[in-house]
Formats: structure tokens, sequence, C-alpha cells
């Protein structure tokens, strides 16, 4: 439950401690007026006294919510600014992971929990945690009142304790596991939600919308009927302490406390009106403190998936002290053996190399590591067995930004963001010019196509550039590849979705490139858009 204690949380928590602890003790000052008015003022007729004690026991009150509303404004602003900045550190460390993390995640599992605000964990911080730590101390306070009191007043109140901590602590663990299980059902609901969007056009040609909706509303009862189970644990708990065992206190209180007032005046009228009194505060502290407890507990649940990205390491933490990536000669496969979790290896311990300024193909039967080459060039998976050499430095000492900043992927795996055409080419080179799009595209064979669309770059493409074709998509990516302008091309079958003309005209146009002194890697199963390259590794 720390995991967010910066300093100004603390700071806060302080400062919300202390306003409590100030508005509890006002509420502590009216059952003492009430017995001294009753036993003192009354009998002896002192009316200056019983305005002034009757004025404070209604102004206390009014000052004590006028207060509470004050700082309750001053917090729910912090616990929103703070919470949001939370909620963006855990999309920040899950964006810095490794992609071997994303392998093992469901995408929009990891969405629902990115998604997913933090004010109401803060606000628990910030709010009901420091009201905790003062009806602890309330507790303790005004059990010690009632013992001054009378101590048989007091030590009855001591058996409150054991009969409200062992049924709430039970409550609590198993509203925790609920609230587990909500987190979970709901994080595989929204995958299942988000797998109906993303193969709509699977769905449709299969007719299996009913299906698919079934799992959906399968999901939503399960879920309704764990909320249903976390209500009726509550109101239990509830029903125990403040239903049953409050009321039972009371009622044993009043009867001792009558009993001694009526055998040997051991306790005054008024006295038993203030126990009376100091016991309600008693018992709503003590209250307070177990549904704290149980909310903590939920909270603990609800939250603990969220906190964990938290506390992982990323790319960033893995980056430290790395080296900028500068090339003069190549890059080096040495000896190299790789696999993926949980599948056979791949590679088979081959050595082979990339020249710079040389266009080098790669061909082979499919599965047999092809892409992990270029997926191991830019470091979007580590652990090689065997080494990887840019020049003389093994590629685990070079910063995986600095590579990314200087080589390019382009792959045949096309993404494009919603936004224009020129949104997509804006976001991968801000500072790219009209001459220089008008050049990737050209270079990517798409000059014809931009002069046939009626508003040219400023074109929507849709979600994943679903508005244009396959073949479009896959030149635009290019396109977009080239305008970051990396001297260093790496080329995973971009012409796989091509006529033959183009594909001809776009190997001439990467041969050009080379000629300038850029470095091609490319994977293609078709040889003939390999006819330019000076060298082809066959794996």
């Amino acid at each position: 439950m720390n995991k967010l204690q910066d300093k100004s949380i603390t700071r806060r928590c302080i400062a919300a401690t202390c306003v409590n602890a100030v508005i509890q003790c006002m509420a502590l000052i009216s059952p003492y007026i009430m017995g001294q008015i009753i036993d003192d003022y009354i009998p002896n007729q002192k009316l200056r006294l019983i305005y002034l004690g009757i004025g404070l026991f209604v102004s206390l009150p009014f000052l004590s919510v006028l207060l509470s509303t004050l700082y309750n404004y001053l917090t729910i602003k912090f616990v929103r600014k703070k919470g949001n900045e939370y909620a963006m550190k855990v999309m920040e460390n899950l964006v810095f992971q490794e992609m071997s993390f994303y392998d093992k995640e469901n995408s929009l599992e990891l969405l629902s929990y990115a998604s997913k605000e933090m004010v109401g964990y803060v606000n628990f911080l910030v709010t009901d945690l420091s009201r905790y730590y003062v009806n602890v101390v309330m507790a303790v306070a005004t059990l010690a009142v009632l013992i001054s009191i009378h101590p048989v007043m007091g030590v009855m109140q001591l058996f409150y304790i054991p009969l409200a901590y062992y049924p709430v602590k039970y409550f609590g663990k198993k509203v925790q596991d609920e609230i587990s299980l909500v987190v979970t059902k709901n994080a595989e609901n929204n995958q299942i939600r988000g797998d109906i969007f993303q193969a709509i056009e699977f769905v449709k040609l299969n007719c299996i919308e009913g299906v698919k909706l079934k799992e959906v509303e399968a999901g939503n009862n399960a879920i309704n009927g764990i909320w249903g189970k976390v209500a009726a644990l509550d109101s239990l708990c509830g029903i125990w302490t403040v239903g049953f065992e409050s009321v039972l206190f009371t009622g044993l209180t009043f009867g001792v406390g009558a009993l001694l007032v009526i055998n040997g005046n051991q306790l005054q009228v008024g006295q038993l009106v203030s126990v009376i009194t100091y016991c309600a505060v008693y018992y709503g502290s003590m209250n307070a403190i177990m549904t704290t407890s149980i909310d903590r507990k939920k909270q603990e649940s609800e939250y603990a998936q969220v906190l964990s990205y938290l506390d992982m390491d990323g790319e960033r933490e893995h980056n430290y002290g790395k080296k900028e990536f500068t090339m003069e000669k190549g890059i080096f496969f040495r000896n190299c053996h790789f696999s993926y979790p949980g599948k056979e290896e791949i590679l088979g311990g081959r050595t082979f190399s990339f020249k710079k300024g040389h266009w080098t193909g790669i061909v082979g039967a499919s599965g047999c590591g092809k892409t992990t080459v270029l997926d191991l060039i830019t470091k979007l998976y580590k652990g090689c067995d065997g080494q990887v050499f840019v020049d003389k430095t093994d590629i685990n000492e070079i910063d995986s930004f600095s590579i990314r900043e200087r080589v390019t992927k382009i792959s045949q795996n096309v993404f494009l963001f919603p936004g224009t055409i020129e949104d997509n080419m804006k976001l991968v080179n801000p500072k790219a010019t009209q001459e220089d799009m008008e050049w990737a595209l050209s270079m990517a064979c798409l000059k014809d196509f931009m002069q046939q669309l009626p508003k040219g770059i400023k074109t929507d493409v849709g979600e994943a550039g679903k508005l244009i074709s396959g073949g479009e998509r896959q030149r635009l990516s290019i396109a977009l590849g080239l305008l970051k302008k990396t001297k260093i091309l790496l080329l995973d079958e971009v012409s796989s979705a091509l006529d033959p003309t183009t594909e001809e005209e776009l190997a001439r146009n990467f041969k050009e490139l080379v000629k300038k002194g850029y470095t091609v890697i490319s994977i293609s199963h078709k040889r003939e858009f390999l006819k330019y390259a000076d060298e082809v590794v066959e794996f």
C-alpha cells in the first residue's frame, strides 16, 4: 500500500490526519458540555454558562462541517492531479517494456489495466488512511475518557474490539479474493470485446456474432455475480458492527450505567449521558476502523496488478550507461542461436555479416529466423546465444534507443494510426518538409496514387489504415520508413503485396539509395526483388 508514497502524498496525508484529528476532537467536546450542563449548570442555575454551552454545542458541528468541506475541496483537486500523474506513469512504464513482455501479455487486458484511473487509490491513501489513523487515536482517547469517568464503563468497551476484529478480518479476506477475481474477469472480458471489433470481418463472414456476444454476456453475468458477493459481504460486515454489536454494547453500557446510578450513586445522570455519547463516538471510530480495513483489502486487490507495473524495470533502465550506435564496417553475427520463450531454437548457430554500404538479401523457409535477425539488430529482442557485433562492439553494449534512431525497420505488418497520410508522416518525422514527404512518397512508388486522391496528402487513412488497400498501405509504410532518413534500412517482405511492375521500380529505388551510401538488409520470398542485391544470405 506504500508504492505511491512520494513526499507530496505523505505531506498531504499528514495534513489530512491533522484536519481529521481537529474535527474528531470537536466531537469530543460536545458530550463534555452536555454532561456539565446537566450535572452542574442546570442544578446551580448558571444561566450564562448554560447559554454559552448551548452555543458551543450548536456551533461546533457547523465549524466541523465547514472545515471538512473546505479541506475536501482542496484534497479532491490534489488527488485527481496526482492520480492522473500515476496513471500516466503506469502507461509510460508499460510502453517502455521489452518486446518479450508483450509476447506474454494480451494487449487489450493491458489496456484495461493501463486505462484504470488511479484517483481512487490515491484518494484512499490521502483521505481514508488518514481518517483510519485518526479513528485509532480517537478510539484510544475515548476509551481513556470512559475509564476516567468510571473504570467499569471503560473496561466493558474493550470487549468490543475482538468481537468486531475477527469477523471483519474474515469478511475482509473474502472481499479481497472476490475483488481480485473481478479485476481479472474485467480484463478478460475487455479482451473478448476488443477481439470482436478487431476481427469484425471474420466474425461477420463466419456468422459468429451471436456466439461472441454470448461470451461477453457470460462474462458480464459472472462479474455481476461476483459483485453481488462483495455487496453481501459488505452488508454482513456492516450489519455485524453497526446493526448488532454497536446496539448490543450500547444497551449493555446503558444497563450497567443505570445500575451504577441507582446503586450507591456511583455515577451521576449527566455522566451517564456523557458515557452513552462517548460510547457512540467510540463505536463510530471502531466501525470506521473496521470498514477502512475492508476497504484497504479492496484497494490492494483492485490495484495490485496496476501497481506491479510501476515496479517493473523496462528498456530505459536496461540502457543506462550503454554506448551510442555508430557503424563504420558492418554488423556481424557469430555462432548465433536464439529461441522465443516456449519455442524451438532458430538460427542454428549461423555466422554471417552485413557490410556497410551494401544491399544484403536474406532468403529461406518460413520460420527459419529471417525476421528474428532484424529484431536482434534493432534489439527488439535480446538473449542471442552467440554474439552480434556492430563493428567490434557487442550489440548488448549499445543503447537500443540509439540503434532505433539510426536504423529503420520497414515491416510487412503495416500499421497506420488514425488520421491523414500527412499526420502519419509527421509522426515519424515532425521536422519533415513538404519536399521531404514528396521524396519519400515518390521513392515508395506512391506519386501517381497520391495524385489520384482528391485530398492528396490530407486523405484520411482510417483506423489502422483500413481506408486504403493493402498494397497502398505497404508502400505508405515504406514511405514512412524512408522519411526517417536513416542510412540503414531493414526491409521485411516489403514487396509481398506489390505487383511485379511496382516491385521492380521499388527495387531500383533501393539500389539507388545504396549507391548514395545507404545500407539495406532485406528479407524476401521473391528472388526477383533481390536481383539488385550485392549479396544474398541463404538460411
